[in-house]
């Protein structure tokens, strides 16, 4: 959270070129600190919005960047989705398609970067876009904003959770209790308590472990990197049909999803699979 510095109104212009200008001026004048540390900036250029920083950060910028991929999460989330590229187009869909999404992905970093590097508040996105927007709609645009946040969180949060579940059901019928059946049976209800059970495990981190989280934050970060080494070496490691071609890989269009025709639709349809990673 920030609490407010009583200022005077007239001195407070909101203006993302005017803060960023008045900071340098100020950095050169040795008015604010010119330490290059994040936190310093940061805090100093909060201090100009009419903010006092409230929150501790306990995470370096290398924490940062590893949080990011560990909140992709690339093994899980291309294993709950792989099977609609797949069969939605095939290999070229997969490819490409990861690409493409790369490149929006990469614009909407790029933007929500900057904007950030001027409102470095905690209301984050909702108080960009009253900041953003003509005051007559500040409200309706923060409101809007700050309840699709809230709501993509919760439904996001929710469906990782549903997943996870599966894969621990999955996990436990590695071992069978005869040929082809696993020793779990997976019905409905039970795939439902463990999702529960996994949802109140996460709460109760989030809500009593705070302390914890960067400890559990780094061990992710080597946890997400071991999955991705052992998906390699698994798949590498049981292609025993041998390897398509690099034209085939790479050119090869195939749609299972009764769309013979409808190629490209197919292709934007599908795009789900890298949004969702």
């Amino acid at each position: 959270m920030s609490q407010i510095i009583p200022q005077d109104p007239g001195t407070l212009d909101y203006s993302p070129v005017k803060a960023k200008s008045r900071y340098r001026e100020d950095l050169c004048n040795n008015r604010v600190s010119g330490d290059v540390s994040g936190e310093t900036l940061a805090d100093d250029l909060l201090g100009h919005l009419g903010y006092d920083p409230q929150l501790k950060r306990n995470r370096s910028t290398a924490h940062v960047a590893f949080m990011a991929f560990v909140l992709a999460a690339n093994p899980y989330g291309l294993a709950t989705t792989l099977n609609y590229p797949l069969v939605g187009g095939g290999p070229v869909n997969i490819i490409w398609g990861w690409l493409l999404v790369a490149l929006i992905v990469i614009c909407v970093a790029a933007s929500l970067g900057e904007i950030t590097s001027v409102y470095p508040t905690a209301g984050g996105v909702y108080y960009q876009a009253a900041m953003l927007t003509p005051p007559k709609y500040r409200a309706l645009a923060s409101w809007i904003c700050g309840w699709l946040f809230v709501v993509g969180n919760m439904s996001i949060t929710l469906s990782v959770n549903f997943g996870t579940a599966q894969f621990f059901g999955a996990c436990i019928n590695v071992f069978e209790s005869e040929s082809g059946k696993g020793v779990f049976p997976g019905e409905t209800y039970q795939v439902f308590l463990i999702f529960v059970a996994i949802t109140l495990l996460c709460n109760a981190v989030s809500s009593f472990g705070n302390r914890w989280l960067p400890w559990i934050d780094t061990a992710a970060i080597f946890w997400t990197f071991a999955g991705v080494f052992a998906i390699t070496i698994a798949v590498l490691a049981v292609a025993k049909n041998g390897r398509h071609s690099a034209a085939y890989v790479f050119t090869h269009f195939e749609t299972q999803s009764g769309w013979p025709h409808a190629c490209w639709l197919c292709y934007i349809v599908n795009r789900h699979d890298y949004i969702y990673v």
